[in-house]
């Protein structure tokens, strides 16, 4: 599952990303209102951890923005005030859950699973290797937490191989896939759609994500980086 920290404290945002990482979470973090509200709007996390402290979100008034741009993804906000008016102000603009700063960390990372959870979030509809993420029901691509815009085609090559946990996929496999057992396309089909998907990637990461050299496709890890390899 992927949970988004937005918190101004880099001391707390950094403990609350190893707590959640620990517990097999893929955290990402942002410091200010504004990159919360891009980050928030692009991907559907599976939680989203929103400190009501973030420099230009003005207090409770950022949850209302949230929702107001259909950000679904439940919300833990965090808040200063221990005044029970400002727990329930928190509710009432949009947050599924409140705690009260210094927040213990074991109960932020149980609280997180407990919004995942009643949201109902399908893990098995949502494929993660390393910042690359499927939401395979909405066919979209992210890299970072940024939107990769994929044809059907194209998103369906990247799943098929990242299902393939490694192993090798032929271009065979990838036609047949593609293709639905129709006509085959012409004899390079697989290799320009292939350069297609690292060019857009690309954009994305400073990391070429993609080698050329032919017959079939894997993914494999290198210094904690996703490579995928043409062979």
């Amino acid at each position: 599952m992927r949970v988004l920290i937005a918190d101004a404290d880099p001391a707390f945002a950094a403990a609350a990303r190893a707590a959640l990482r620990s517990d097999a979470l893929v955290v990402e973090v942002v410091a200010d209102a504004a990159a919360a509200l891009e980050r928030a709007a692009e991907t559907p996390y599976a939680a989203v951890v929103l400190d009501l402290a973030l420099p230009g979100g003005r207090g409770v008034e950022l949850l209302a923005r949230l929702r107001r741009r259909r950000v679904t993804s439940p919300i833990l906000a965090l808040t200063a005030d221990g005044k029970p008016a400002a727990r329930i102000a928190a509710l009432r603009f949009g947050a599924d859950d409140c705690l009260v700063r210094p927040v213990l960390l074991a109960e932020l990372v149980a609280r997180v699973h407990a919004l995942a959870r009643r949201a109902g979030r399908p893990s098995g509809d949502v494929l993660e290797v390393e910042d690359l993420v499927l939401h395979c029901a909405k066919r979209r691509g992210f890299r970072g937490g940024r939107a990769i815009p994929l044809t059907d085609r194209e998103f369906a090559a990247l799943e098929q191989l990242v299902r393939a946990h490694g192993q090798p996929v032929s271009s065979a496999d990838l036609l047949a896939t593609l293709w639905h057992g129709k006509s085959a396309p012409r004899d390079n089909f697989i290799a320009v759609l292939m350069m297609r998907v690292r060019k857009k990637e690309a954009i994305f990461s400073k990391w070429k994500c993609f080698k050329l050299r032919e017959k079939s496709y894997f993914f494999c890890f290198f210094m904690l980086f996703l490579v995928i390899l043409l062979i």
